[in-house]
């Protein structure tokens, strides 16, 4: 598939090692990188930064100010990795350009307790609760959410593993004070069709205040609603051993 992801990197590290594995991964060829959040362009840095780390061209990315839905059609994308806030999402969703497959990491489908709190709504839905609303009502999605991704953190043996593969990753996990939870990689991993996931329909919708509210009408969409995080997690190893480029 060609892959666009839309993408927050730059802070939890996991964006920056789902952007690595779109690189490693033999079912995927890189379209774009879009970022979203990035008034100052540091995220587009960040996402250039890991690409020219992986091999690839860091001429891909294309900075929030600068995005246009159009990008998707004009780099022929036949699927869309949403890994941040979906400001951008809807507006290519709005004009039309989404391709037909269309993953997105987002929402929670019940309170989870994350980075020491009680948490009933995610942050991506939390950034932009209109535009996840949007998508959400208008596109087929398949929707990976927190109560499932939190599940899959790495130990410290793995991430200071995961630190030594490359550089731009090993920045980015020295960097973070948190558990590093597999949230976007996971997204990743569900949209190329790998076989540990347990998916359901649910119809959605979303709240003002970002919160994922099960309806009894409405849109249906696909939900991983379960995962194998040792499988996941080995899966994740072996394709950031290989090198494409």
């Amino acid at each position: 598939m060609r892959l666009w992801i839309d993408t927050d990197v730059g802070t939890n590290p996991d964006d920056a090692i789902a952007v690595a594995l779109a690189c490693t991964h033999p079912d995927v060829m890189l379209a774009g990188v879009s970022t979203v959040g990035d008034p100052d362009g540091r995220r587009a840095a960040v996402a250039r930064d890991v690409l020219a780390d992986m091999g690839a061209d860091p001429a891909l990315v294309v900075s929030a100010e600068s995005f246009r839905p159009d990008a998707l059609r004009n780099a022929g994308a036949d699927a869309l990795l949403a890994i941040g806030p979906l400001t951008n999402v809807a507006r290519i969703v709005e004009a039309g350009s989404h391709p037909a497959r269309l993953v997105v990491m987002g929402g929670a489908l019940r309170r989870v307790h994350h980075r020491d709190a009680w948490r009933e709504i995610e942050s991506n839905f939390a950034a932009d609760p209109n535009a996840a609303a949007f998508v959400l009502a208008r596109v087929d999605v398949l929707l990976v959410p927190l109560d499932v991704t939190h599940r899959v953190c790495l130990d410290d043996e793995q991430r200071a593993r995961l630190a030594a593969r490359r550089e731009s990753l090993g920045q980015a996990l020295r960097s973070w004070p948190h558990a590093v939870c597999l949230h976007d990689p996971l997204a990743l991993l569900a949209l190329a069709g790998e076989p540990f996931f347990t998916i359901q329909s649910r119809r959605l919708d979303v709240d003002s205040s970002g919160r994922l509210i099960e309806r009894v009408e409405g849109r249906p969409q696909r939900v991983v609603t379960d995962v194998d995080a040792d499988a996941a997690i080995a899966r994740l190893f072996r394709l950031l051993d290989r090198s494409r480029y």
